[in-house]
């Protein structure tokens, strides 16, 4: 006699659901690091970029000059907080994926703990039977030798 797990289907989709939630979140972690790492370049430029607009008005700049530097900051200010937008929608977005995988990882180990139990009681009734066979072959042959 095989053990047979009778929610051995529904197990499998809980698992694969668990292998997708597992690849969401891997894909939600890399694109919030994708973005942090954009919003930490852009930061370091717009500030090179300060620094030699400062140092440009130190020595004297023309007005034409001056304005095409202070739109081109303005931009990458701009373009700043966007990224700092999207980085807070990724972040909500990592951590709706977290908890569903967090969930999923325990919708899967309730089905395989019910296969553990399953199996255990299978196991069990398994050795019950072998020892019950046991038990009768051996008084079959105490019958036996009682009877010669």
């Amino acid at each position: 006699m095989k053990f047979h797990f009778r929610l051995e289907t529904l197990l499998r989709v809980r698992k694969r659901m668990e292998e997708l939630a597992e690849m969401e979140f891997t894909a939600a972690l890399s694109k919030q690091k994708a973005i942090e790492e954009e919003l930490r370049r852009n930061i370091q430029i717009l500030k090179r970029e300060e620094l030699e607009l400062n140092k440009k008005m130190e020595e004297g700049i023309m007005s034409s000059d001056f304005n095409f530097r202070c739109q081109l900051l303005s931009q990458m200010e701009q373009k700043c907080k966007e990224l700092d937008k999207r980085l807070k929608q990724a972040n909500i977005e990592l951590a709706q994926a977290k908890g569903q995988l967090h969930q999923r990882h325990i919708d899967s180990e309730l089905v395989s703990g019910m296969r553990e139990r399953d199996l255990k009681r299978y196991l069990k009734e398994v050795d019950s039977q072998l020892q019950k066979e046991l038990d009768d072959l051996v008084s079959l042959s105490h019958a036996r030798q009682r009877s010669k």
